[in-house]
């Protein structure tokens, strides 16, 4: 198979599944705009934002587990490979297992520092104690998908993101439509689904992979030096994942002090943002799979044609996007509202818009080879160094450009990012890998 067969084997499912993602949300607040209250919507978007948090947090459990796998199955150590699905699955139930404990306080936390009218807190709070009930289910599914892509099998992350949004839409429907059960029926609908989700996923596991997943179950799982370097990735990968929630949350935060308007903009080309991301993520993807399992096999010539054309191929696509987003952004921005006011408001950061996509396209691909590399360290520290750079880019414009100042900030954090990963990349990674190379032979 050619590179760019195996590139587009992982990219193109990734892309389909993602087209589902953003149904899910829109479902969501259709259902709850059928309320006689418009409580019911603010209910869902705090109570979603809390669990963003949790489990974008957690998320690391994915690229950490995908690296480590792909390398494995490029040395085609078997073993290894499975080992390190037991590894991730116990760490994602543990997890799991502690926000169950744990969501009382961690509810209390979450409604001190957001805000809402009693009614949309109480509702809310009903939603969040609901749908944390899954969360076993959901960390597991995390790292779950990060080991098929380890495993150069993009096919089953794709049937679980696809069976997890649909069937959440069609049991949250008909538990809000049919049964009248309101936030909580949005709530249970997520949470039977992500279960469901996870018990495929586990069926997807001991059928595709009967052959050898009890066959490599034994106390070497939790070998000391193995143990170590996983959680050494993924601690270094949660602390990564937490500057980037760092900058969407004050991103979120800092629009809502500018008025309801601008918060509304905002909003609004941020989902346009995340829509080029989904389309870029099937390559940024397929750079993790592969970097992974060609750096496994010793064969650097190749990881250096993945790194090439995931990043044409990455750049090209940001590239449409920001051109659409330049030309046609008016029209867009059209699916979202009809208030004409709010659509002409909003002309002015379409230019921004573009930036951030093209330069956060960049970004999306680097993340996904240093992920492939498990270049945690390298991976941390360019997240560092950016969110640094989105502060003192965000408070050096405020002071004359306030309404600018959150993108600006933003095109910073994206540049820094892909600017530092080039870097690290040219100076320190490569020289590294060609010299271990060189060493084997």
């Amino acid at each position: 198979m050619t590179l760019n067969k195996e590139i587009f084997k992982i990219a193109i499912p990734n892309i389909i599944a993602n087209i589902s993602i953003p149904l899910l949300g829109i479902v969501d607040t259709a259902l709850m705009g059928r309320m006689d209250d418009p409580a019911y919507i603010g209910a869902i978007a705090l109570g979603g934002i809390i669990f963003n948090i949790l489990y974008w947090g957690l998320g690391f459990l994915r690229p950490g587990t995908t690296g480590l796998t792909a390398q494995a199955y490029g040395k085609n150590d078997t073993r290894e490979c499975y080992r390190i699905l037991y590894r991730s699955v116990s760490i994602g139930v543990f997890f799991g297992m502690g926000l169950l404990l744990l969501y009382k306080p961690i509810g209390s936390l979450a409604f001190t520092v957001l805000s809402g009218s009693d009614k949309v807190e109480a509702l809310a709070l009903q939603y969040f104690s609901i749908r944390i009930l899954a969360a076993p289910a959901v960390i597991s599914v995390i790292a779950l998908r990060g080991w098929f892509f380890g495993m150069q099998d993009a096919i089953s992350p794709m049937i679980l993101t696809i069976s997890a949004n649909v069937l959440n839409i069609f049991v949250s429907w008909y538990l809000v439509m049919h049964q009248g059960m309101g936030v909580k029926g949005v709530a249970i609908g997520t949470m039977t689904a992500q279960w469901i989700t996870f018990f495929i996923a586990v069926f997807i596991i001991i059928y595709k992979y009967r052959k050898d997943v009890l066959q490599y179950l034994d106390r070497a799982i939790f070998k000391a030096k193995e143990m170590k370097r996983f959680i050494s990735i993924n601690r270094d990968m949660f602390i990564r994942n937490m500057g980037l929630i760092l900058v969407f949350s004050f991103f979120t935060n800092h629009s809502s002090k500018l008025g309801d308007e601008y918060l509304a903009i905002s909003q609004m080309l941020l989902q346009l943002f995340y829509f080029m991301s989904y389309a870029v993520d099937g390559f940024a993807y397929a750079s993790e799979s592969l970097v992974g399992k060609y750096l496994g096999s010793s064969s650097i010539p190749k990881v250096k044609t993945v790194i090439k054309k995931c990043l044409y191929l990455g750049l090209g696509f940001g590239s449409l996007f920001m051109i659409a987003y330049l030309l046609f952004g008016t029209f867009i921005l059209r699916v979202f509202t009809d208030d004409i006011s709010l659509i002409s408001a909003a002309q002015p950061y379409f230019f921004w818009l573009a930036m951030v996509a093209i330069s956060g396209a960049l970004a999306f691909i680097w993340d996904g080879v240093f992920s492939g590399a498990t270049a945690s360290v390298e991976l941390r520290d360019s997240m560092l160094l950016s969110t640094v750079a989105f502060f003192i880019a965000f408070y050096i414009t405020q002071i004359k450009f306030p309404l600018l100042a959150i993108w600006v900030g933003m095109v910073a954090f994206m540049l820094v990012r892909s600017l530092v990963q080039i870097w690290y990349y040219k100076y320190k990674i490569l020289p590294l890998w060609l010299s271990e190379f060189s060493n084997k032979r």
